[in-house]
């Protein structure tokens, strides 16, 4: 958990450090051009994917302990999905003369074929599902320093939006390059009988359409906006939406770690380690993303401001409207990927997932034409919300889900004190300044409050380190 902590920070920290330069260099134009086709993208992967990284998780976690099985495993899914990546990446070269959209971003789009085809050599699931998380966390800091630094040295000015896509498909190929060349020299194994891919497939099914639903409305919403709006618009969209997604990124990635162990758990019948370790990542779902959301529910024009400059403060709405989408996602998640799929409730999720896809697409569709950006924002939180409840009934029935309600208050105490003394202070100081004054107040009244008045267990052992040291040890 503290090597994956340590990665998910990192997937803040560094898109903060280029985020709002990028969006300072390139024009609102050529964001929302590289929003575009990565929206195209990521739908594609979702086909290429078909549901292998969770899958792959799973069942490297049940085999981990035997070489020659995990290797024909490894073998099997990445030779699949390399297959997959290579038909849709031709799909991707082809639709585009049908799409006067994608055609005038060819360049982009052959950018992008080199993404969805690198990432089938990733095999990012093996080391999360052997529990391997500091490899995949050191790994990761070093190529994303090199993204960092090759941003900074080759964007310079506003046509540079395909060097800053280039360098972003670069940086995914080196680490599919690195993992891939890792796995063979230390952990593969020579196996006997043939590659299948049969016994994969009726599993992989479902997860495929668990994502394929879930892209339709996490990804075809910047479509339809770009289809039925500007370049222009479509980044009042996709700026707030992406760093929205890097808290999102955070509070998926945390949770990944629990997805082996419960599994284990489950075939144990082990029930009450199974409900304190949801409620433990509930809470750390909850410590993270309820400042988060109430932050930019207070100060979204000093954010964005600080983030990306005066030419998006007129997303303030939008980022208001996406803010809890972490809190959202990240409570759907712990009750989602990391119980019911980890049990076998695939079903569940896909049931879901549906529902959201149908809301999504129906509120697309008849609020983009007229609130543009903010109507997809509305179907945004829409669909995730409805997802969430489905799968907050669904897991209730099969485990006893709760909720610690002495940090929830503690929480909320300590962010009604922090954002009262920043909206006080919001006339006479620099956005930013205001955003580190209401920071400082949090965390100094969530540690007086925490010490003095509530004493919460569980905070208690996030902080007692010599405790955590021992463990480890």
């Amino acid at each position: 958990m503290i090597s994956n902590l340590i990665l998910t920070s990192s997937n803040v920290l560094f898109p903060l450090l280029t985020f709002p330069y990028v969006t300072h260099i390139l024009s609102n134009d050529s964001y929302g051009r590289i929003s575009f086709i990565d929206a195209f993208t990521n739908y594609f992967l979702v086909f290429a994917t078909i549901g292998i990284p969770f899958y792959g998780v799973r069942e490297i976690a049940k085999v981990k302990n035997d070489p020659q099985k995990y290797s024909k495993l490894v073998i099997e899914l990445a030779g699949f999905q390399f297959f997959l990546s290579v038909l849709f990446s031709i799909i991707f070269l082809v639709i585009q003369y049908y799409i006067p959209a994608v055609h005038s971003n060819f360049t982009l789009v052959k950018i992008a074929c080199i993404t969805i085809i690198s990432s089938s050599f990733s095999v990012e699931w093996f080391f999360q599902g052997t529990e391997n998380f500091g490899y995949i966390t050191s790994r990761s800091l070093f190529t994303k320093v090199l993204n960092v630094a090759s941003i900074f040295l080759f964007v310079k000015s506003a046509n540079d939006y395909n060097i800053y896509y280039l360098i972003s498909a670069l940086t995914i190929l080196t680490n599919a390059c690195w993992n891939f060349i890792y796995f063979m020299k230390k952990y593969y194994k020579p196996f006997k009988g043939t590659l299948v891919i049969k016994p994969h497939f009726k599993p992989l099914l479902i997860l495929f359409s668990i994502n394929v639903s879930v892209s339709i409305y996490t990804v075809l919403d910047t479509i339809i906006l770009g289809l039925f709006t500007s370049p222009a618009t479509v980044s009042l969209y996709t700026v707030p939406l992406k760093l929205v997604k890097m808290f999102w990124t955070v509070v998926g990635s945390i949770g990944i770690v629990l997805i082996p162990r419960i599994a284990n758990l489950f075939v144990m019948e082990d029930k009450e380690a199974i409900t304190q370790l949801i409620k433990k990542s509930s809470n750390i779902i909850f410590l993270l993303t309820i400042p988060f959301a109430g932050f930019c529910l207070a100060f979204p024009r000093e954010i964005l401001f600080v983030i990306s400059g005066e030419k998006y403060l007129n997303a303030v709405e939008t980022l208001r409207i996406l803010s809890v989408v972490p809190l959202v996602i990240g409570f759907c998640n712990v009750l989602g990927s990391q119980f019911l799929m980890p049990i076998g409730q695939e079903k569940k999720i896909l049931h879901a997932t549906i529902i959201g896809l149908i809301i999504s697409l129906s509120l697309n569709f008849v609020l983009i034409p007229y609130l543009k950006n903010i109507g997809a924002a509305i179907a945004c939180i829409a669909a995730e919300t409805s997802v969430c409840i489905y799968i907050y009934f669904s897991a209730r029935k099969r485990t006893h889900i709760i909720l610690d309600k002495s940090l929830l208050i503690l929480i909320a105490v300590s962010l009604f004190l922090s954002l009262s003394s920043g909206l006080l202070l919001q006339s006479i100081l620099h956005p930013l300044a205001v955003l580190i004054v209401a920071a400082s107040v949090y965390i100094a009244s969530f540690l007086l409050l925490q010490s003095v008045v509530f004493k919460n267990e569980f905070i208690a052992s996030l902080l007692d380190l010599k405790k955590i040291k021992l463990k480890t040890a």
